[in-house]
């Protein structure tokens, strides 16, 4: 989220690829035929293409980036338990997530620079959200740790998924790093201190988010 017009009602709570990958729970496919369907019925051509752009900007973030296939597969599999397995066509993936979200934009109004273009962050983005971004990625890659334990449910590998973790946040952005961070404590129920919950409340606010994006992780506090 590089633009600080975009800090409105859309980013009260989870947004972007991190809130796509969380709405797909287990039970997903009993409306929906394909996982695309799903996307389409998720949100629809009608509304404020702020909704809908965050989206875009995380995927071709990813898909642009440095980040090797298994790095993107386990994030996309750190938002949700019912995420669609990627491994192997993980921007062959990201590209048919665009091409179910553009349209979507499209009819929502966006203008087309909206939706093909977006702020450079790492390393040498220009924006005071760059700026900004870059100097809380130490932040982030330190709170990585607090994913410290392994449920017998979990179904991606927890070393390898900090590893991504880092990665992202040093190579593409420390604040989307930081959205995938908040879903896979929620994957791993990974109990965090109140010092740690407290420090994650103000990396939240300084990125600019709503009040509700850390709170969902709340019950894991001690």
């Amino acid at each position: 989220m590089h633009d600080p017009a975009g800090q409105h009602e859309y980013v009260t709570f989870d947004f972007g690829v991190t809130r796509l990958g969380a709405s797909f729970h287990q039970d997903w496919s009993s409306n929906a035929d394909t996982p695309l369907d799903h996307v389409r019925n998720l949100h629809g051509p009608d509304g404020d293409p702020g909704f809908v752009l965050p989206i875009v900007e995380d995927i071709l973030r990813l898909r642009d980036s440095s980040l090797d296939g298994q790095d993107l597969h386990l994030l996309w599999s750190a938002t949700g338990d019912g995420t669609p397995w990627i491994q192997g066509r993980e921007r062959a993936w990201l590209d048919e997530l665009l091409s179910a979200i553009i349209p979507l934009a499209q009819a929502r109004g966006a203008s087309p620079v909206s939706y093909t273009t977006y702020p450079v962050c790492v390393p040498v983005g220009a924006g005071a959200a760059a700026a900004e971004h870059r100097q809380l990625a130490a932040e982030v890659v330190d709170l990585v740790g607090l994913l410290d334990q392994v449920q017998p449910w979990a179904h991606t590998p927890l070393e390898q998924t900090r590893k991504s973790l880092v990665r992202c946040a040093e190579t593409v952005c420390s604040e989307l790093a930081f959205r995938f961070l908040v879903n896979a404590a929620h994957q791993f129920c990974s109990r965090l201190s109140l010092d740690t919950y407290g420090r994650l409340e103000r990396l939240s606010a300084a990125f600019g988010h709503g009040p509700h994006l850390v709170d969902a992780v709340e019950y894991l506090t001690d």
